[in-house]
């Protein structure tokens, strides 16, 4: 189903010229490099340095993030003992590498380990008091007890934590999450690294950003690496080497789960994504070779490719099978599971487009997409609670404005809700909350649980309160626009100090470039399987460029042959048999001419309302 098109409005990033001017000359590096690095806020020449150049140098040490060393110690006192620990994980990417991680280190590091990953349609998110109980009694340990490591949850689990600790059963909650409450599980470490020196264990303060929980699980994977071999500085050989597979885990993890690239992240990411190529983690190897995935692996390969697969699973079924792919070390089992799902993806987009077809005919037969109605709220029997999440974001991005999508059993209606910039959906629903019968969730995405006859009245109270926060204004799209280019860096060479910038993705995003007055060299051509793409060849100065626009076939007829437009796109260099030439890929375009300051008009009108 192609996206509805409105012309967006295209917002320019303040760049201060002068500071580009002396970042270039102090690095070296063209006016084009300097300009997108202060576009992104670097505008000191040794950050530059360090961005352009992350390294595994740059991260803290383990022991400054808040609660790892007591986590690590007790750890390593359950090796010695001989307790077993089981690792109590969740069902998305994130929490599956975070599990394959603290899973393979404590198998090197001698421990008796098992794994535990709730049922998403059964259990939900997060600690279940019944299967904690259950773990804590010695069901996955032959009935010993156990330590539980949490990975990617459980510092809300207040209630939880306290049932396992009143029967005597450790848990070291290792998070990444914001606690609703406040307060901490009674754990007997918790290992996050947004709660400060205040935490045992913590010693010098040091910013480790927005990790993951991979990020999280791979720096306690690292302190018990230290502490199990006793060497601090440089760990025996097959503790690193293990370390470096346990990095490309972490990269996964890191961009599925769009927490900032910047910092300890990007550190983790840019040095994961490079050894993701060589992994010894035979699961990893399986999973690559499935998607046809060579040398060059990026940022989009895990978030497009990589990534969904690992997720199928977890949304159609159970993430067992994810987590068992990366933790098994047999060829012919991992590739069976890799093959596995891919099929279960394939599934999962079918399903996710039916669902789609059907929220988007709801919503054009009841006018929803207008002005007057700046929420969406649909529902329909049968739909698949493993997508309405996805279809939700696809809402959003079609409608641009937030998207609240059922699932109704019986009487019982459940589903997912995405948002927009500027609107707290948790806020929203809380306004709602006599109509639920339990949400959660925070500012851009919530879950909630209401019974199927109060929908449509869930949906007038969300329009209500959503009006009242939403300028018609916002409705409209916004294009990021890094800078203006120039004929001249419309090279090869141009492009490929543009990915210098890389890792990209949330904090750091894939740089949009601008070129005005381009001409329209020759009569644009309608491409893809399903006809679904355009491809322009496009006269930029001198020079002349092919530029394809995924999903924008709908838009081949505002163009002919020597028309002028103006182009948003993002560079990119393609290699055919040996040569090389640069290329634009769309994503926006209008009549050349079209006043910028409209644009800033726009902005600054959205400004002062206070949008």
């Amino acid at each position: 189903m192609p996206e509805a098109w409105t012309q967006a409005r295209w917002q320019f990033e303040s760049i201060d010229e002068g500071a580009a001017a002396e970042l270039a000359d102090r690095l070296g590096v063209s006016a084009l490099e300097a300009r997108l690095l202060v576009a992104r806020g670097v505008a000191d020449a040794e950050a530059a340095r360090r961005f352009l150049e992350p390294t595994l140098t740059q991260l803290p040490d383990p022991v400054t993030l808040p609660g790892c060393a007591v986590a690590a110690e007790r750890i390593v006192r359950a090796i010695e003992a001989g307790q077993p620990i089981v690792v109590y994980g969740d069902y998305d990417v994130d929490g599956v590498t975070a599990s394959a991680i603290l899973c393979r280190m404590l198998r090197l590091a001698g421990a008796t380990v098992a794994t535990y990953i709730p049922h998403r349609i059964d259990e939900g998110y997060g600690l279940n008091t019944e299967a904690l109980l259950s773990i804590g009694a010695g069901e996955l340990t032959g009935g010993r007890r156990p330590l539980v490591i949490t990975v990617d949850c459980g510092v809300s689990a207040i209630e939880p934590c306290r049932a396992a600790a009143e029967q005597g059963v450790e848990v070291i909650v290792t998070d990444h999450h914001c606690g609703e409450s406040g307060a901490l599980p009674a754990a007997a470490a918790v290992v996050h690294p947004s709660l400060g020196t205040g935490v045992a264990g913590t010693q010098a303060a040091a910013d480790w950003g927005d990790l993951s929980g991979a990020g999280v699980a791979f720096v306690l994977a690292w302190e018990v690496a230290r502490l199990r071999s006793g060497q601090r500085e440089r760990l025996p050989e097959e503790y690193r080497r293990t370390l470096i597979d346990l990095l490309a885990m972490a990269a996964l993890g890191t961009v599925a789960d769009v927490v900032r690239l910047a910092g300890p992240n990007r550190a983790i990411v840019a040095g994961g994504l490079a050894r993701l190529p060589q992994s010894r983690v035979v699961g990893v190897r399986a999973l690559m070779e499935a998607n046809g995935l060579g040398r060059a692996v990026d940022t989009y390969h895990v978030g497009f490719v990589l990534g969904p697969r690992l997720n199928a699973v977890g949304r159609m079924g159970h993430a067992a099978e994810a987590l068992e792919l990366l933790t098994s070390d047999d060829e012919a089992h991992c590739a069976a599971i890799a093959a596995k799902l891919g099929r279960v993806n394939e599934d999962r987009r079918s399903v996710e487009r039916r669902v789609l077809n059907e929220a988007v005919e709801q919503i054009e037969s009841r006018a929803d997409g207008g002005d007057e109605r700046r929420a969406l709220v649909v529902a329909g029997p049968g739909w698949h609670p493993g997508v309405v999440g996805i279809v939700a974001s696809r809402l959003v991005d079609r409608y641009h404005r937030p998207a609240v999508v059922l699932g109704i059993e019986g009487e019982v209606a459940k589903g997912s809700a995405r948002s927009v910039p500027g609107v707290s959906i948790y806020e929203a629903l809380g306004a709602c909350g006599s109509l639920l019968e339990k949400f959660g969730g925070h500012e851009m995405a919530a879950g909630m649980t209401l019974r199927a006859d109060r929908v449509d009245e869930l949906r007038d109270r969300l329009v209500e309160r959503v009006n009242g926060e939403l300028a018609v204004e916002a409705l409209t799209p916004t294009r990021r626009v890094d800078v203006a280019i120039e004929p001249g860096d419309l090279t090869c060479a141009r492009f490929d100090a543009v990915d210098r910038l890389a890792p990209f993705g949330r904090g750091n995003p894939r740089p949009a470039l601008m070129a005005e007055g381009l001409e329209v060299a020759a009569p644009p051509r309608v491409v893809g399987k399903s006809g679904d793409h355009v491809s322009l060849s496009l006269r930029f100065g001198d020079r002349t460029v092919k530029a394809i626009g995924f999903g924008m076939a709908d838009r081949v007829g505002e163009v002919g042959q020597g028309a002028r437009i103006d182009a948003v796109f993002e560079p990119q260099v393609n290699e055919w048999q040996g040569r090389r030439s640069a290329e634009m890929r769309l994503i926006d375009w209008r009549a050349c001419g079209v006043a910028a300051e409209r644009d800033a008009a726009a902005a600054v009108a959205m400004a002062e309302d206070g949008r």
